[in-house]
């Protein structure tokens, strides 16, 4: 499915996301690493943007590495390929990986650590899968099988990153998680300083896309 863009949307929250977007580019933000396709990348690639991009190391750098990426699969893809019986030696460890054990927090609390309670009435922590699995609408419940969905595409190099870049896997996949940190303290995540908060609609787009 070609992603959309913020610029192709109606909404005129998406809008000014593309609006504030084109100022980063501008301001140098698009200059540092980035995240970049496959080899063969589909025709409908978008540009995206290394969660750990920040302004400060933007400026930094002399030359725009501004590269595209195609659609990451998105919740229901991973739950999908997660819960397959026939899945990969890497998905099943995936699969049983403990929310809590990737997306800690630095404050130490447990408010937004994902628990299910059993029949015995015991809160146990959720793994990956059944974040994904998790139907509940809320808001927080979405942005947090977002957050999950995003990493996976991270790790499993569904998205992936320039040659001479000073952004890494590990470093990208590490900010996704700084991210949740922030918002699950401030109920909002600010991409770098002096910017405005991002609120869940934004965040979540950025998850799902990769693009401010």
């Amino acid at each position: 499915m070609n992603p959309t863009k913020p610029e192709q949307s109606a909404s005129p929250e998406l809008a000014a996301m593309s609006e504030a977007r084109r100022k980063l580019i501008r301001a140098g933000l698009a200059t540092g690493p980035v995240i970049a396709t496959l080899a063969s990348p589909s025709v409908f690639a978008i540009d995206c943007v290394a969660p750990s991009q920040t302004l400060s190391a933007a400026k930094s750098h002399a030359t725009t590495q501004l590269g595209s990426c195609s659609a990451p699969d998105s919740c229901d893809t991973w739950k999908s390929r997660l819960g397959n019986s026939g899945c990969t030696a890497q998905e099943a460890t995936w699969r049983d990986t403990k929310f809590h054990t990737v997306f800690t927090q630095q404050s130490g609390s447990t408010g937004c650590h994902m628990f299910k309670t059993g029949s015995n009435g015991v809160a146990t922590p959720m793994s990956f899968y059944e974040v994904l699995a998790l139907t509940d609408s809320s808001s927080g419940v979405q942005i947090a099988r977002q957050f999950v969905a995003a990493y996976l595409n991270i790790c499993a190099n569904k998205v992936l990153f320039p040659v001479g870049g000073s952004s890494t896997q590990a470093k990208s996949a590490q900010a996704v998680v700084d991210m949740w940190n922030e918002w699950a303290i401030k109920g909002s995540y600010t991409p770098y300083a002096g910017a405005t908060a991002w609120d869940g609609t934004k965040v979540g787009h950025y998850l799902t896309y990769f693009v401010p």
